[in-house]
């Protein structure tokens, strides 16, 4: 059994303990939140820090720590790239959106339209508190933090999600093991492997009744 170490952090520190080390490994699945799960985060923020609570437990983030020393995140993908989005929309500059690789297509296109949906909210709801209500997002939101050694042991932690975001389907396990033992096969390799695995998510395999 590997080492597991949780721990509860507030944002700041995510984004300034782990940031510099963060990374989006092969085998994750493209970024997909929707405006509808972009919504929700904004405002339960909003209603957490309109009641004056202190504390706001956004969910988990769970890290598989590679041998290079790199955190691979496992679970939390949606979330921690909604707010690197957020930081951005108020205004607060942050190196980490622009380190993490984003390759899929979905990936990309889901970030240029949830960024224009959460410039508009903010615009519409702290037009004059941007500053205020990230303010509130950094000191005060916090994730679970959850550190493994050991990648299949991360893989059994995702019943640790508080359901808000989209629950990682059986395909996507299947395809973390398999690039996984692709262990002689280059970067590329694997990227291209999982393109090919996404792309197949796509096709509609139901049988048509004529």
């Amino acid at each position: 059994m590997g080492n597991i170490n949780a721990v509860i952090k507030y944002v700041k520190h995510i984004f300034k303990e782990e940031g510099a080390h963060l990374h989006i490994p092969p085998y994750q699945r493209p970024y997909r939140w929707g405006y509808k799960n972009v919504k929700q985060l904004l405002e339960d923020i909003a209603t957490n820090k309109n009641a004056g609570k202190q504390k706001y437990r956004i969910g988990s983030v769970i890290l598989y720590k590679n041998k290079d020393g790199a955190y691979e995140i496992v679970d939390g993908q949606q979330r921690i790239t909604t707010l690197l989005l957020l930081a951005k929309a108020c205004g607060v500059g942050n190196e980490l959106l622009g380190k993490l690789e984003y390759k899929h297509p979905d990936s990309k296109n889901n970030i240029i339209d949830n960024y224009k949906y959460i410039t508009e909210w903010i615009n519409e709801y702290y037009p004059e508190k941007k500053d205020e209500y990230w303010q509130y997002v950094e000191d005060s939101c916090e994730f679970v933090v959850i550190v493994v050694d050991d990648l299949s042991e991360a893989f059994q932690m995702f019943d640790s999600q508080n359901g808000r975001g989209k629950e990682l389907e059986a395909y996507n396990l299947l395809k973390a093991y398999h690039i996984r033992a692709m262990e002689q096969d280059s970067r590329e390799e694997k990227v291209a492997c999982d393109k090919r695995w996404e792309a197949a998510t796509m096709y509609d395999a139901t049988p048509t009744v004529d």
